[in-house]
């Protein structure tokens, strides 16, 4: 089994969590508790051009990442997704609840 790598950085008001490999049910546990960590307290960017599968456990740690930043007024972006992450996000019929952004460069001020 491949694990997970989510690493943390800043880009201006943005912490960005970017993701490399697979969001499944035995690696979500990491983008859990990253995105958990800032999701709320800081602007959050999650780049998913990395990943390589993403299942409904990664679906739902966004989900959940997504209600808490907007329950604290805080910006959330989906950044770049892979071709699979996104056919996941557009899957759940909920991919208009995904902000996403096509590039870093792209993200607000």
């Amino acid at each position: 089994m491949t694990g997970i790598s989510v690493e943390p950085s800043q880009k201006g008001k943005f912490t960005v969590l970017t993701v490399q490999g697979p969001i499944n049910s035995y690696t979500f546990t990491e983008l859990q508790e990253k995105a958990m960590n800032y999701a709320g307290k800081s602007d959050l960017a999650i780049d998913l051009s990395g990943v390589s599968t993403m299942t409904s456990a990664g679906i739902g740690v966004i989900l959940a990442a997504i209600e808490d930043a907007e329950a604290a007024g805080k910006r959330i972006f989906i950044v770049q997704p892979s071709e699979v992450a996104r056919l996941a996000i557009e899957s759940t019929g909920f991919g208009d609840r995904f902000p996403t952004v096509a590039t870093m460069k792209d993200l607000p001020a």
